[in-house]
């Protein structure tokens, strides 16, 4: 039987596709659009009949409980896809939301007009399923992390994923609020600011005014040496 750990190893090993790997994308019929710092690009309930390209900016997916508290779900870059979802067929509305982190710019397509290309381009199909597919990997992960991992390992796994997907945007820095990243690690300000500083005393990280500066090299020893106890290898 696969277990949903053996599932999300086995998704990872998928190769998420960026809007760059939709061949023609942007040559679907768009608009494009700009949003302000904090500016909300879709909300929870919205209608779910868009995808948005990132051609500037960031972007926070987040979702938000009964009770207000919410968790972001992940931060998007430039070429990154928005509101992915809507690709599943049963998505007619919005179940996260979106917020500019940044002045941010938009290419929004129609999922209508997606579906009409795909049906003369069967490869946009299989790119579809494969982007889907890696987000799903993207999930498990995070279930993952959120139950057999301490607050630790969770925040110095999200520095060095936030800063390979910096750099793939062409960004030297990671720049969050330790509110920001409380929410991505399912954690709270006051313990990630703890966190921080005990990361910059022990060279993990630097950083100043927001910028924050991963040693990468020193984050992946630290995972190595801390893994949880439910990924360790029996002796033999």
């Amino acid at each position: 039987m696969i277990s949903a750990t053996n599932l999300a190893f086995d998704l990872s090993k998928v190769e998420q596709v960026s809007p760059t790997g939709f061949p023609g994308l942007l040559n679907l019929p768009h608009i494009e659009k700009t949003f302000w710092r904090g500016m909300t690009i879709y909300s929870l309930e919205d209608a779910a009949n868009h995808l948005y390209v990132i051609l500037k900016g960031r972007v926070k997916v987040l979702r938000s409980s009964p009770d207000g508290q919410q968790k972001i779900v992940s931060i998007r870059y430039r070429d990154d896809l928005l509101g992915e979802l809507a690709l599943t067929g049963n998505a007619s509305r919005r179940m996260d939301e979106a917020i500019a982190l940044d002045t941010t710019r938009v290419a929004m397509i129609r999922v209508g007009d997606f579906w009409n290309a795909a049906r003369r381009d069967p490869s946009l199909m299989q790119n579809a399923m494969q982007y889907l597919a890696g987000q799903l990997a993207v999930a498990y992960r995070q279930i993952e992390s959120l139950v057999f991992e301490n607050n630790h390992r969770r925040l110095a796994q999200a520095l060095r994923d936030l800063s390979d997907e910096a750099a793939r945007a062409g960004e030297s820095n990671v720049r969050l609020t330790h509110e920001e990243l409380a929410q991505l690690i399912g954690s709270t300000r006051e313990v990630v600011t703890g966190m921080m500083i005990e990361f910059r005393q022990s060279g993990l990280i630097d950083y100043k005014r927001g910028d924050i500066r991963p040693n990468l090299p020193r984050l992946t020893r630290f995972l190595q040496e801390n893994m949880p106890l439910a990924r360790r290898p029996y002796p033999v």
